[in-house]
């Protein structure tokens, strides 16, 4: 059987997820350096897989009633939402997810983004290194105000590394999650009270947008937002107003519409930082995430596929 991998950083050194793949049986196709430019480009290059290891290549309902011999999508991460996993469900394609995987590398980014902030060693830097002995006090983490809107595999992540810098934790998700001893809170308490808000949710319908103009606004004027999650949920032209205006106090984004992204909105715009969408990008995070996709389709074909990766 065949497998097609358009997942980059798939086949690295240190990397054995292909080989696992090959000792199973199965033929590994690379088609990661290829242009797909659109969809018709890409079914060329899939039409004969058995299966197919994707990161974030889209996936319509169209594309999916062509791939006749595609029998499951095995996803390196844990996002789907560019993949119709309604058609999927129609063609008798599974969604597997390396579920487990990503919460440590996207949570230790966040911290990396908190203490960006927190402590401002870029300016106590870029003052040493032109002579200039400023000493500033800053604001660290500890009985800083966190809130995290999504509380899954990141979310619960990045809470336990938070609560190691001694900051107070608030969560909103669909439900309270009562095995946890962090507060779960209404969203506008968390805006309202949080001095760092974090995106670490799925992109639906429900959440697309959610973090406009008005959300902002509910948000600290000495307040941070950081975007880990996808680029739908926040409204980049009312971010960029946002800080630019001091409705908050700076962001980060990880995360955009198209990528790759050269010409964001928020480009160039004091206290924002952006960063090519590189959360979960560590050596160990990927070696995990690819040997996971590779076992995941493994055992959907020997039957053994544990239903905790299935869409």
């Amino acid at each position: 059987m065949k497998v097609a991998v358009s997942a980059r950083n798939f086949f690295f050194d240190d990397c054995g997820a292909a080989e696992l793949l090959r000792k199973n049986g199965f033929e590994v196709c690379d088609i990661t350096d290829k242009a797909i430019a659109d969809e018709d480009a890409y079914y060329k290059e899939i039409c004969d897989a058995d299966a197919l290891i994707n990161a974030f290549e889209p996936m319509s309902r169209g594309l999916l009633e062509k791939c006749n011999k595609l029998k499951i999508i095995s996803v390196r991460g844990v996002g789907y939402d560019y993949i119709d996993s309604a058609a999927c469900r129609d063609c008798g394609i599974a969604v597997a997810r390396t579920v487990g995987t990503v919460g440590d590398a996207v949570s230790e980014q966040v911290m990396a983004y908190i203490l960006y902030f927190a402590r401002q060693i870029h300016t106590l830097n870029s003052d040493m290194q032109s002579g200039c002995w400023n000493r500033i006090m800053t604001e660290g983490t500890s009985k800083m105000n966190l809130g995290i809107i999504g509380f899954g595999e990141i979310g619960q992540a990045l809470a336990k590394r938070a609560a190691a810098f001694g900051m107070n934790i608030r969560y909103y998700c669909r439900a309270p999650k009562p095995d946890f001893d962090y507060k779960f809170a209404a969203l506008d308490e968390l805006l309202a009270h949080s001095d760092y808000v974090v995106l670490a949710l799925p992109l639906t319908e429900e959440t697309r947008g959610m973090m406009d103009e008005t959300a902002l606004a509910k948000m600290k004027r000495s307040a941070v937002l950081i975007n880990v999650a996808r680029a739908g949920i926040a409204d980049n032209a009312a971010l960029k107003a946002a800080v630019e205006n001091g409705v908050i106090k700076g962001a980060a984004v990880d995360v955009f519409e198209t990528e790759p992204c050269t010409d964001s909105i928020l480009r160039g715009v004091k206290n924002i930082i952006l960063t090519p969408h590189t959360a979960p990008f560590t050596r160990n995070n990927f070696i995990e995430m690819n040997t996971l996709a590779a076992e995941n389709i493994i055992n959907f074909f020997n039957g053994k596929i544990d239903k905790k990766y299935l869409v």
